[in-house]
């Protein structure tokens, strides 16, 4: 019992730092391999942070979803594909 409890202290805290990453520096590739409720958090995010920004644009989360789905590859951030709507 103690070795399970062990192995499940140990791999919690050896993923602990895939949970801290917050949307402006995930990489494309950490997003690609969420699942749907990791995605739409990571989106909530970038929302929040586009609000920030006083964008005239408004982009909506299925739109950012299919747009990150699309574009996201390679080395870049998450903010780096955002913005680039922007732009």
């Amino acid at each position: 019992m103690k070795r399970i409890l062990m192995a499940v202290a140990i791999a919690g805290a050896t993923s602990l730092p895939a949970f801290a990453q917050d949307a402006a520096t995930m990489a494309c590739a950490d997003y690609a391999a969420m699942d749907n409720a990791g995605q739409m958090a990571a989106i909530a995010e970038l929302e929040s942070a586009n609000a920030e920004m006083a964008s005239s644009q408004e982009i909506t989360a299925e739109e950012i979803h299919q747009k990150l789905t699309a574009d996201c590859t390679g080395d870049l951030t998450l903010m780096d594909v955002y913005k680039s709507y922007f732009e």
